[in-house]
Parts: structure tokens; sequence; C-alpha cells
């Protein structure tokens, strides 16, 4: 997918960091880091709950796991987390992490001192308006609606892109990727994208691309069609399409045009 030094060694072609999981939502974060892994980094490391790492143990033997202190993600896993990241080329935070007053309070805390390009999705996009630098944040039409109280037109897009000051790739039939400085509309894709989950291997997949050294704009745009491109592939040969199917049919897809 990027093109790679041949003396590079194991660590070097992107280390991408995954915080998400909830009781109800055990899924999400497993394929946002297939999402990432298949993106072609080097490395994934999901923080979840305990109670989900053994599911995610059997998605991915390259997975290095960690989970948090208590059930879901709370102020105890802060420390940890914002440690761990300064050794990450990004993070990817939200997917599944749900509504807990625990996690919104983390997540605000989180959000305030990571240093290091960020992926914002889910839940954890409706808690705060502080953002690390370098961050994208990946709302649905309705997720961008129920934000800015605005319709997800491109120039609303733009417009608030520019305002918080990060990258906004907001999903629908046709994605809107914005900054303050450039936009782009990507209408690859089909309606069996619909599932559960395919937000959140588009998530690791933006993650991934922005730790082998994409820009965040040029992530959320490169994603998106390629995305696309994999759900409008594996519609020709089913009538249905998992996410994880999406996950696992990424690099089939990355080196055509």
């Amino acid at each position: 997918m990027i093109d790679r030094k041949k003396d590079s060694h194991k660590g070097e072609n992107g280390k991408v960091m995954i915080i998400g999981g909830s009781q109800m939502f055990h899924g999400a974060p497993i394929l946002c880091s297939l999402g990432a892994e298949y993106s072609g980094v080097d490395l994934v490391f999901p923080f979840l709950p305990k109670a989900h790492a053994d599911a995610a143990k059997t998605y991915s033997l390259n997975f290095i796991l960690h989970t948090f202190v208590e059930d879901v993600l709370s102020n105890k896993d802060v420390k940890t987390i914002v440690n761990f990241s300064k050794k990450m080329d990004v993070v990817v935070m939200g997917p599944g992490l749900g509504t807990d007053p625990k996690t919104k309070i983390a997540v605000k805390s989180l959000l305030k001192n990571l240093s290091v390009p960020t992926v914002v999705d889910a839940s954890a996009l409706f808690y705060t308006n502080i953002f690390p630098k370098n961050t994208v944040l990946t709302p649905h039409r309705g997720e961008f609606k129920e934000l800015t109280g605005d319709d997800p037109t491109p120039e609303n897009v733009q417009k608030w892109a520019k305002d918080l000051g990060v990258t906004i790739v907001c999903k629908g039939p046709e994605d809107i990727i914005a900054d303050g400085d450039e936009i782009a509309i990507n209408d690859t894709g089909n309606s069996l994208m619909t599932v559960g989950g395919t937000g959140d291997v588009l998530s690791g997949l933006i993650g991934g691309l922005i730790a082998q050294g994409m820009t965040p704009f040029d992530a959320g745009k490169y994603a998106t069609k390629i995305l696309g491109q994999t759900a409008e592939n594996l519609s020709d040969m089913q009538s249905s399409i998992r996410a994880v199917d999406l996950a696992y049919a990424i690099p089939t897809m990355t080196n055509k045009d």
C-alpha cells in the first residue's frame, strides 16, 4: 500500500494503538484493529476490556493486547494510555467505548493529553471539542448533524473542520473528507456497507495509513476510497458483506487505481 524502505525494521512501518470496547460492544475494537492491521502497519496494540481479550486473540496472532483496569475505560487507565501512546505513531479512540460516565471522563482527559495523531470515532466524538494536533473525526451524517446542528453538506463539513482544527471524514452514501484547506468527495461503495462495524474498520484503516506516513486528509480520502472499492468488489461475488469481510479483503484492493 505504501512504499517501504528496504532496510526498515519491525515497528518502523507503523505502530497503532486502538482504544475501544465495552460490555455491550466487543466487536468494534477488534474490527478497528483488523482495519489497522490490514492497512499494512507493523504493530497493532488494542486496549480493551478484559472480558474481550480472549475474543480478540482469535482474530489475529499479531495483536499485542492490553486491558482496562475496570470493565470499561476509566480514569484509572488514563496515565498508562498517555504514557504508552508516546511510543505510537497514531491512536484510534472510540469504537465500542459506550456511554458509561467513567468513560466520558476518561475520554475527555485522554484527548486533552494525547500528543500523537489521533482518530476519534463513535461515542468518543461527543465528549469534548478539545482534540490533539492532527486529529481525524469520523462521524456519519447523523452524528455530524447531532454534533454541530448543521446539515452535512461539503461546505459545512469543511467549515467545522477549519473551526475545530481537525480533519473530518463524514461518512455516507458519498463520504465528505475535509480539513481547513482541502475537500474531497468519495463515491465508491454500496448499500451493503450499512452493516454494523464498517465504520470501525474504516477508522482503523485511516489510523493505519496515518501511522505509515500519510497526512490525515490523504488517509481519510484514500481509506474511504479503498474500503468502498473493496465493498464493490465483494458484491460481485456475494450477496451480503460483513465488516470483517471488508477488513480481510483490504489487501486485495490496495494496489488498484
